[in-house]
Formats: C-alpha cells, structure tokens, sequence
C-alpha cells in the first residue's frame, strides 16, 4: 500500500494574498480530477480497518483531508459527496464548545487585514527588541525559507511572531490587534467556523475526526494538558454527533508539535494519527507507526510534487 495524504485549510473564491492561501473550489475539484487518474480514495474507516488487521492491499492511495473546522469547507464537503469521494475534515471544538477563535485564525485575520507596515509598525511598538533581528539579513533568508509564498517583509513579521515569541507574548499581541479588528468574537466564530449541525451532517458521512480543542501545538503544553486537549475534543465531538471518533490530525503536525510523548497520549484516545511531515506513507511506514502518518499541502500539488510519483 502506498498511501498520499492531501491537506487542505481554507477554501476561498476570492484570494486576499496576504496571511493565508486558499484555495478555490474549481482549483480543488482540479487537484481531485488530477489525483484521480493515480490514486484510488480511501475513506478513514477503510484506513482504520486495514491499520486494526495489520494488513494492506497493494496500489496507490489517497486520502483527502481538511483542517480546523471551517465553515468554508463544506464547499469542499460537498464536491466530495458529488463526486462519491471519502475524506477526513479534522474540526477544532473549542469555537464550537467556547464560542472562542483559535489564536492562529486570529493571527490569520489579522494579517489579512493589515499591511505588513501596519504589523511591522505594531511589532516595533509591542517589542522593541526586535527592531535588531527584523533588520537582520540572516533571519530575513530563515523567515522567506520558512514561508515560500509571502513577500519578503511580510514573512520577516510573521515567522517573527511565531517562532520568537513565546506563547503569551504572541497571545498578548495577537489578541491586541485582533480586538483592534473585531467588536464581536462571537459572530466572527459563527462565520468562520462549522456549527453543530454542519459537523453533524460530516459525521454522518463518516468523515469526521479531532484537530483537538484549541489548536495549540500539543508538545509546548504539559501531559496533563496534551491528553486533555486529545481526549475532550473527542468526547465534544462523540456528544455532538453520537458517533465514535478515532482519528486526529495534529494540530501545526511538525516535530516540535508532535513528539514521542504526544503520539504516546494520542494513542490512548485515538487509532489514526496525522502530522504534517511530508511524504507518502508506504506500508512499513504505517504497520510501524499509525499514529504518525505523514501529508502534504495542497501546495505541494500546485508545485506538481506527488501528483505522479510513488
């Protein structure tokens, strides 16, 4: 068994170029009809199946997925149900138990709607400090190697806020600029995110599964915290849809996310587990660890990576 796993976020007619890159619904009905003339569909109950008897079939497979829970993918919810095609939509609770956002969707929003001067400009004032390494040429490179699809200045910003900051200070700032913006959390939940009855109607498909609850990266919290943000997201979802949950994707899904530990933990609660490392999962890669199978973006297919190659 040879296995691709696709991932996709944000499902968008109109493309703002700043913060985030979506992508359209006649783009992802492209990518599917391309992957399409390689692969075969697999649905997560068929995948869990195959992990439970610790036998696989031979040919190549993929399996479609979506994170965060965002009102915007039942677009791609229902270019699936037409097309007759399986997939995964991993959905974070917390908007939906807390009527709260997720601290990345903030930062999300945020840089949708300011120019990278603006947040420049308010990184300057929040921390000072930084006026030294946003001038550095070295960390400039780093932050454009990190981030291939923004503008030079504006990955400076960004790759600064998530990578030298530390968790209150990102949330103290991001916050700030986020209350700026927004009068009303709890409409900008009720428009960027799934409700009940839209996760609902994706249960019923089979297609549901846990991005745990508030999008944290699991390996920064403590173990206590790790196995409560894995196991309450699933019952918030088990409670809401009557059905069992067993798979997750983690949240950011890279190595400083997901470590031993985590994948230890996720293993109490669920029996399939995605991260971000790219790559094709071959069957010795998911017999020694179904907890940690690798993916790529929908980027990578735009790039023309994986569509063809096993």
């Amino acid at each position: 068994m040879n296995l691709l796993i696709v991932n996709y976020h944000y499902v968008r007619e109109i493309k703002s170029g700043r913060g985030i890159y979506p992508i359209t619904s006649a783009e992802l009905t492209a990518q599917i009809d391309l992957l399409a003339g390689k692969y075969k569909f697999i649905s997560q109950s068929d995948l869990s199946a195959f992990i439970a008897k610790g036998s696989y079939p031979d040919g190549d497979f993929c399996l479609l997925t979506f994170d965060d829970g965002l009102k915007e993918q039942i677009k791609a919810f229902e270019i699936l149900r037409e097309k007759g095609i399986p997939g995964i939509f991993f959905v974070s609770t917390m908007p939906i138990r807390d009527r709260k956002a997720c601290a990345v969707h903030k930062f999300h929003y945020v840089m949708e709607q300011m120019t990278h001067e603006q947040l420049n400009s308010c990184l300057l004032q929040f921390f000072p400090e930084s006026c030294d390494r946003l001038k550095d040429l070295e960390f400039l490179n780093i932050a454009v190697s990190k981030y291939i699809f923004d503008q030079p200045d504006q990955a400076l910003v960004k790759f600064y806020v998530n990578y030298v900051l530390n968790s209150d200070e990102k949330k103290s700032f991001v916050d700030k600029l986020f209350s700026i913006l927004v009068d009303e959390e709890d409409n900008f939940v009720e428009k960027l995110y799934m409700n009940k009855s839209e996760v609902i109607k994706i249960a019923n498909a089979g297609m549901l599964g846990s991005h745990c609850n508030s999008h944290e990266p699991l390996a920064a919290l403590t173990d206590f915290n790790i196995d409560l943000e894995l196991r309450d997201s699933r019952l918030v979802l088990e409670e809401i849809t009557g059905q069992s949950i067993y798979s997750v994707s983690y949240p950011f899904g890279d190595k400083k996310a997901v470590t031993q530990k985590v994948k230890e933990l996720a293993k109490k609660h669920y029996s399939l587990g995605i991260t971000t490392a790219s790559g094709i999962n071959y069957t010795k890669d998911i017999l020694k660890d179904p907890m940690s199978l690798k993916r790529i973006s929908t980027t990578s297919l735009t790039k023309g990576d994986f569509a063809n190659h096993i």
